[in-house]
């Protein structure tokens, strides 16, 4: 699993801070290791298996007592249930890709709200969102920013950003992305003067 350095955050931070001269738009990001333990469907499937391990002796045509066959699914669900939960990243085989990017997607909106984003002055905030289990990244704006930079602009943002974390570029996508966000914001978000930065900085980890 990917770490992060304090020069990857500085890297961030310092993007952040670089884009934010030439917008009055506010950035933040966040990155999180997975966005859900998932431990529903590793435990449906060790029960799953178990069911289906009485039919599989009748099959067989093997002769085991009921209370032997009781014993023997018992087994059979708690080692799969702890192997499936204990080897990292296994489990997250399980998961149906679009149940992953669907958990990913509703912990980048909560994080938009947790950290504030849609409370700044000139309804400017972006959110930069990465789950690295899910190699998922989502970029949450505010109100009216994503028709004002166009369709096409905004997903070859995200499109690149998308490229980089799946590479393990992670920094890189966000610093990349922050540049890219920032310079289009210029436009419509000039600068403002009195404009404080009221969001975090640096790279949040959940």
């Amino acid at each position: 699993m990917i770490r992060f350095s304090a020069q990857d955050k500085a890297r961030i931070t310092a993007a952040i801070h670089a884009a934010e001269k030439n917008t009055s738009g506010e950035f933040v990001a966040v990155v999180t290791r997975a966005s859900d333990h998932y431990l529903l469907l590793p435990l449906l499937w060790s029960a799953i298996l178990a069911l289906l391990f009485p039919g599989a002796c009748l099959l067989a045509g093997a002769s085991v007592s009921w209370v032997h066959l009781y014993q023997i699914q018992l087994l059979i669900f708690i080692i799969l249930a702890v192997v499936l939960l204990s080897v990292p990243g296994l489990h997250l085989r399980l998961i149906p890709r679009h149940v992953k990017h669907a958990h990913a997607s509703r912990l980048a909106q909560a994080q938009f709200y947790a950290q504030g984003v849609q409370l700044t002055p000139h309804h400017s905030g972006v959110l930069f969102f990465v789950s690295l289990a899910e190699r998922y990244v989502e970029i949450v704006a505010d109100k009216g920013i994503h028709e004002k930079l166009g369709e096409a602009h905004w997903q070859g943002i995200i499109d690149k950003f998308v490229t980089q974390v799946r590479r393990g570029k992670v920094v890189d996508g966000f610093v990349d992305a922050i540049g890219v966000c920032g310079a289009a914001m210029a436009e419509h978000y000039p600068p403002d003067p009195a404009d404080t930065s009221q969001l975090s900085d640096g790279l949040i980890e959940l």
